[in-house]
């Protein structure tokens, strides 16, 4: 985790080993919710092993929204950040191992260090640049398009997550990504 904040975020291996040390060490286990839906979300996780999916829930359907890899962060950030009622729910697909740390740790140490704001503010803008880029792959892209892109960005996308899970991320049926897939070759 610190060597990813350091190159990701441009700070101190000192101000890196600070932020690192107040996350916490969890085991999850396939299936096992890290955010549940409906309950206001309070800690934020980094992924060190492991693979999770979020789902939004509404008018009664659920779409997959995302995939968490490892050396991400995952959360619903919308609800961490308004203190509102979580619209999806976190699960993870295989057993996964996080570092978390709750909103008031959080808060407490940006009080403490100033590069906590910064690392915020990189990741709130991160967050609104991947939404605004698949908001606009989904109006611009074709499901073939989309589907290529998702293979390029992570060809594990292919071999990890059952072929009834990406089309849900990609919005399209099974039997599309079916097709889809036999068109292409995985990268190397």
């Amino acid at each position: 985790m610190k060597n990813f904040l350091i190159n990701n975020f441009e700070i101190s291996e000192s101000d890196a080993e600070v932020f690192s040390a107040s996350f916490e060490r969890i085991d999850l286990i396939k299936g096992e919710k890290f955010v549940d839906f409906g309950k206001v979300s309070n800690r934020i996780g980094f992924v060190e092993k492991g693979l999770l999916k979020c789902t939004l829930i509404g008018n009664d359907k659920s779409v997959i929204d995302d995939f968490v890899f490892e050396n991400q962060f995952v959360a619903n950030y919308y609800s961490f950040l308004r203190q509102k009622k979580s619209n999806k729910e976190i699960v993870c697909l295989k057993n996964s191992k996080l570092r978390i740390i709750t909103r008031k740790k959080l808060d407490e140490l940006a009080n403490k260090h100033s590069f906590i704001k910064k690392i915020a503010r990189q990741v709130s803008e991160q967050l609104f640049i991947s939404t605004a880029k698949k908001l606009e792959d989904f109006r611009l892209l074709n499901a073939e398009e989309r589907y290529s892109k998702l293979v390029k960005m992570n060809k594990r996308f292919i071999t990890e997550i059952p072929q009834y899970e990406i089309a849900s991320y990609l919005n399209v049926s099974p039997e599309t990504v079916s097709r889809i897939r036999n068109k292409f070759t995985l990268p190397s």
